[in-house]
This record gives C-alpha cells, structure tokens and sequence, in this order.
C-alpha cells in the first residue's frame, strides 16, 4: 500500500523538492540616499531566479529577480525595479517608479576591484 501511495505522489509531482542551501555574507549596504552600513545578504536559486534578502538590524529588504549580463529585473521590496553592477561585488536597484533605491557591496568593492 505505501508504494501506491509513493507513486501516486510522485506522479502527481508532489514529491519534495530540494530546497538550496541559503548562503550568507557580509556586506555593506545603503538605502536611498543613506550612508553604507553593515549588513548580511542571504541568496537563493530557484529556477534561475535569485532571492536576495538583506538585514540592516531590524530592517530587511529583499530583491527578487533574475540577472543576465550586469543587468538586473526583478522586485525590491515587492515593487518592479531593475539594477545595475556598477562592478565586481557592487550592485544598485531602483523601482521603476524611482521611488525606491539600494544597493550592496562587499567590503571594499564599494569603488570596484578587477
């Protein structure tokens, strides 16, 4: 009886799935205008869209998008936004409506190294 229930499981595609390990590092950050604080960024895959997800204290913001050759398209914050790398391990995003503004670097990459 438990393989019926195994098979018809993984038929009806209800088999778990994998789920990525989450990453975290530390980099610095800055909302709109404001000056870089520290701050953790947790990323993950799914599909070939990336969950970015970041803690400034008690504040998160999160982006979730795709990127393809230094471009970015996706949400920040739940809104429609598109991003930029300004460079290796700098990236900026506004909402579409300019509304909105952030940013990551790694300490250190915040004028860029190559």
């Amino acid at each position: 009886m438990k393989w019926i229930f195994a098979s018809f499981v993984a038929l009806a595609g209800l088999a778990p799935v994998a789920v990525p390990a989450q990453q975290s590092e530390r980099v610095r950050c800055v909302i709109d205008d404001g000056r870089p604080q520290p701050c953790s960024m947790s990323v993950v895959t799914r599909g070939g869209v990336r969950h970015l997800s970041f803690q400034l204290g008690n504040r998160q913001v999160k982006f979730v998008g795709r990127a393809q050759t230094g471009w970015w398209s996706g949400r920040l914050d739940g809104k429609p936004a598109m991003g930029f790398e300004r460079n290796r391990g700098h990236v900026v995003y506004s909402t579409n409506d300019l509304s909105r503004s952030f940013a990551w670097f790694y300490p250190g990459s915040e004028h860029g190294t190559y």
